[in-house]
């Protein structure tokens, strides 16, 4: 088989009608199948996938768990039940509005061969159900060729946009990505230590903000930490070869995560992070530019003294 769809879902009653519809309204000069691997929904997101593999029951393949397993057990069954050659990812509350984004990213990938990812851009869709106006999800990308080191330390890749070789997933799931809370970045830094990314400049998709998500519906120092955790793992598991990259991304993960901190008006932990960060800088030019920005905005939040 060319290709496999694959979704994950979770609690997504109110949008996993359109996601599996934006899938089935792609046309394609090859078939392809959808593996949607529901989790146990305590909602009607089950009885809904269950109705529509009844009505496609030769595209459609349903995983229904019996038990919740969790977002990173379910996303990594659920990517090794795919058979296609490609596979491209999509969780059940975004969905794809370009009808033949399928279609584009598999000749891609087909003629260039030293790829094993091509994505895209998303539109951004809040929490209030409104566009974000003039954002996108990838819309500081200039380039069309990024290497691993880039996704290591400035490129974002969103689950709605991407498609990989299954070849390339050779050795996953590892034994340490379960000791992680997301299972994206992870997946696509292996993947891209295989081969380049190429990137379409196009927005064939909707990011979906909501309280639910299972990323923006966490608590912003659980999403910085998160990124920590994933660089300082992965860096290991490549035998520490890619450190200065790692650590650059931890650097500006450590200030944003000061400066949201600083904001919420926790200054205390913010310093420790801006420290962190200023541990991690081999540049003085930049402490210095960095550290004015901070102390700026310190100083518009308190008197306090570090002593």
């Amino acid at each position: 088989m060319k290709l496999s769809v694959c979704i994950f879902t979770f609690n997504h009653e109110q949008y996993i009608a359109q996601t599996i519809e934006s899938v089935l309204r792609q046309i394609t000069h090859f078939d392809f199948e959808i593996v949607i691997g529901e989790d146990c929904s305590t909602d009607g997101t089950a009885e809904i996938v269950r109705a529509y593999q009844e009505r496609y029951p030769q595209k459609i393949r349903a995983v229904l768990n019996t038990i919740n397993k969790g977002m990173m057990q379910n996303n990594a069954d659920t990517i090794l039940q795919c058979r296609g050659e490609l596979i491209a990812l999509l969780d059940g509350d975004d969905y794809w509005t370009y009808p033949f984004k399928l279609q584009r990213q598999a000749e891609l990938l087909d003629k260039e061969r030293s790829c094993t990812i091509c994505f895209h851009d998303a539109a951004v869709l809040n929490i209030n159900g409104q566009f974000e106006d003039n954002l996108t999800c990838c819309s500081n990308l200039k380039r069309t060729i990024y290497r691993f080191t880039d996704i290591i330390s400035d490129v974002s890749i969103l689950t709605n946009s991407i498609m990989f070789r299954r070849s390339a997933l050779a050795g996953y799931p590892p034994d340490w990505f379960f000791t992680l809370n997301a299972p994206d970045r992870p997946l696509y830094l292996l993947l891209s230590a295989v081969g380049s990314a190429y990137y379409f400049k196009a927005c064939w998709s909707v990011y979906r903000k909501h309280p639910g998500g299972t990323w923006t519906g966490q608590h912003y120092q659980s999403r910085w930490l998160t990124h920590l955790k994933i660089f300082r793992t992965v860096d290991r598991h490549f035998d520490f070869r890619f450190t200065y990259s790692f650590r650059r991304s931890e650097r500006l993960i450590c200030c944003l995560l000061a400066y949201d901190l600083l904001k919420d008006n926790k200054i205390k932990r913010a310093v420790l992070f801006f420290k962190r960060a200023l541990g991690l800088h081999h540049h003085k030019i930049c402490i210095n530019r960095m550290t004015l920005r901070f102390l700026i905005m310190l100083a518009g939040r308190t008197r306090w003294s570090p002593r």
